[in-house]
């Protein structure tokens, strides 16, 4: 069994969910809430306002083909190299790092597999998070029981594989694709082996789309004495619709630290479509420049961005991107993401102040142009009924 995580300087909000902490994880502590830095996300000679780091998330998807390959040639010494590489280059000595690891078979690793996952994710983390497997939960609600088992197994051969040789916290991953009857099980096996780092993969999902699922888990940490000792991560975090009629639409996924969570990791999912189909849906929608949306976080709006003067209004004083970058979104790939990576991590550290002096979230969040009234409420539903 590896170590654990250690809460300190714990404070809850008065009327919801939202809490500051210190997550101590070894020799390093960030505090959050906090926003992970996606460190494909970085651009050479691009930086970002300081304040806004803490930790560092790197991902990787393997199909068994590829896994095969790493194992019989050098690219498993590519690999490492090249996740090295980015963390070396884009990393503090002080950044936690988190590196997850994606199966992407419709079955469950073997034993091989599980300990090429499990090998990589632990050699590139601070705290070690379980291998991700999407594809076989898909159907998980339709096969019911029998499923999650299987899972559930993996889960404890994943574990097992990483004590074998093991001196960090371990991350457990509560997939949203699996029912809330099977929530109180899965934490079972994450408190018999001293896990209290989750990691809630939404695959795309939003907050709202999720609201019974996090309040069953937050309700399941309350009962097992874990909520004042937990630190919770969310995954694959859906924005919410962007229509194209909307020049701001409300960003919903930094609302998410209202429902308990402590940090908010990155993006990675994408809709599995051939070249084709992906290039005409592109071409016939304009989706590419309505994608280009940037955070606003006096306002919590996700502005289209295409147009320079859009741009400079909203512009913020303490961003470390240069302005002209900005303003040339279109060709300057990342630039949006990257842009968007610190100015939600900025918000992290205000939302931090704001919980330890005012207490009262929903009185801040009600400021907020673009935080709707149903949103707030919700977020005071899922703490008080």
């Amino acid at each position: 069994m590896g170590t654990e995580i250690q809460i300190k300087e714990l404070t809850f909000a008065e009327d919801s969910l939202y809490k500051t902490q210190r997550v101590k994880v070894g020799g390093k502590s960030f505090l959050t809430p906090s926003k992970a830095m996606d460190i494909k996300r970085y651009i050479p000679g691009v930086g970002i306002n300081q304040a806004a780091r803490g930790i560092n998330e790197a991902y990787k998807t393997f199909t068994a083909e590829r896994i095969k390959h790493a194992q019989t040639t050098s690219r498993e010494q590519e690999i490492n190299r090249e996740i090295t590489r980015l963390i070396t280059k884009h990393a503090t000595e002080d950044d936690t790092n988190l590196c997850f690891v994606q199966f992407d078979e419709n079955r469950l690793p073997n034993k091989d597999e599980i300990e090429f996952l499990t090998n990589l994710s632990y050699v590139h983390s601070d705290m070690t998070p379980l291998p991700l497997i999407p594809r076989f939960l898909k159907d998980v609600k339709q096969d019911g029981l029998k499923r999650f088992e299987e899972y559930n197994h993996f889960v404890k051969e994943a574990i097992d594989c990483i004590n074998v040789l093991n001196h960090k916290p371990i991350m457990g991953v509560i997939p949203l694709a699996i029912s809330t009857l099977f929530i109180p099980e899965l934490l079972k096996t994450y408190i018999k082996e001293g896990i209290t780092a989750l990691c809630l993969d939404f695959q795309g999902s939003t907050v709202n789309g999720s609201v019974t699922t996090i309040r069953r888990l937050v309700k399941e940490l309350k009962q097992q004495k874990m909520l004042n000792s937990s630190f919770i991560y969310s995954f694959n975090l859906g924005s919410g619709k962007l229509p194209k009629s909307k020049e701001v639409v409300p960003a919903k996924d930094i609302l998410s630290f209202g429902f308990g969570f402590d940090t908010i990791g990155g993006m990675h999912v994408q809709k599995r479509l051939d070249p084709e189909t992906r290039a005409r849906i592109i071409s016939a929608q304009n989706i590419f420049e309505n994608s280009l949306r940037l955070f606003n976080k006096e306002d919590y709006g996700y502005y289209r961005a295409t147009k320079k003067e859009t741009v400079d209004k909203i512009y913020p004083k303490d961003s470390r991107i240069p302005l002209a970058d900005l303003e040339k979104i279109k060709v300057h790939r990342n630039m949006d993401k990257l842009f968007n990576q610190e100015q939600q991590g900025l918000e992290a550290v205000n939302l931090r102040q704001v919980i330890r002096e005012e207490h009262e979230l929903l009185k801040y969040l009600g400021k907020k142009q673009y935080v709707e009234g149903n949103d707030i409420k919700t977020l005071g539903n899922v703490k008080n009924k």
